[in-house]
């Protein structure tokens, strides 16, 4: 009876543990507020009138000039990073209004030329833009989605990314959903990086204003903001996570049956049936 109270509690406790990891709530950084521009003086930085939406609180911020540097300090990189690590969901979200004709980045982990994750508007050729660096073979490819942003109004900007498939909204509204090629991003950043804000390094600087920049981890990270957009569909992750969950469960069983076939049996009536419980 023992065994056959194990086998039936195991996949109960590992569909519990997958269900659990699915629901609960996203982790996430401010971005803006880890850089702690509200503390201090940065040189091309000012507070400046957000979008018109109620429930925006938090200072806007406007970009201007070559001469920033604007890039959060190394324990702020490290607690994103490691959410980052953590997280095969993620997404990144912002208010922005952008200059016409203006191409810059407005999030960028990066180090030197190279970048490793980077979202990046281009207002001469009306593209969005997401750089990553593959975890398949560690080369940097770029995810090109056509679409105005640079028009110098406020519009709030998403990407997700969950597995290998990527998903832009602008204005809480879907636009993009396509698969990485040739898979999923690398989130374990093994070289010295910098996060930058805005700018990647000295290069691609954004022009205009900023607001709610945030990295959220977690499947459909951008309900934060868009709570009335769907969400009953399962994501690439979720899928993944589901699938890993099954391929355990096998293998915890396998293991059981292995144990029990090993098990001495006396052939009596009493335990002739020991086995029906494989």
């Amino acid at each position: 009876m023992a065994i056959e109270k194990t086998l039936r509690l195991i996949p109960f406790r590992f569909l519990f543990s997958a269900s659990f990891l699915s629901s609960q709530s996203p982790s996430q950084y401010d971005l803006l507020a880890e850089l702690g521009l509200h503390n201090t003086t940065w040189a091309g930085v000012s507070i400046t009138s957000g979008p018109s939406v109620p429930q925006q609180l938090r200072p806007a911020y406007l970009l201007q000039g070559d001469y920033r540097d604007l890039k959060l300090p190394p324990l702020a990189f490290e607690k994103v990073s490691d959410l980052l690590r953590r997280s095969p969901e993620f997404t990144i979200s912002a208010w922005v209004r952008q200059e016409t004709g203006n191409t810059g980045s407005l999030v960028s982990f990066a180090h030197g030329l190279n970048r490793y994750l980077e979202l990046q508007s281009s207002g001469r050729k009306n593209e969005i833009r997401l750089h990553y660096t593959s975890r398949v073979d560690s080369k940097v490819y770029v995810e090109t989605f056509h679409y105005r942003l640079a028009d110098n109004l406020w519009h709030h900007v998403a990407i997700s990314v969950s597995g290998s498939q990527v998903e832009l909204l602008v204005d809480c509204h879907p636009l993009y959903k396509r698969l990485l090629r040739p898979g999923a991003p690398d989130r374990n950043f093994s070289l010295p990086q910098q996060l930058w804000l805005g700018q990647r390094n000295k290069h691609y600087h954004f022009k205009g204003a900023m607001q709610d920049v945030r990295l959220i981890a977690g499947p459909h990270g951008y309900l934060t903001l868009c709570p009335s957009l769907d969400s009953t569909c399962p994501t690439c992750g979720q899928f993944s996570l589901l699938q890993s969950t099954v391929q355990e469960l096998t293998r915890h069983l396998q293991e059981l049956s292995e144990r029990v076939y090993g098990l001495p049996c006396n052939v009596s009536y009493a335990s002739v049936h020991c086995f029906d419980y494989i």
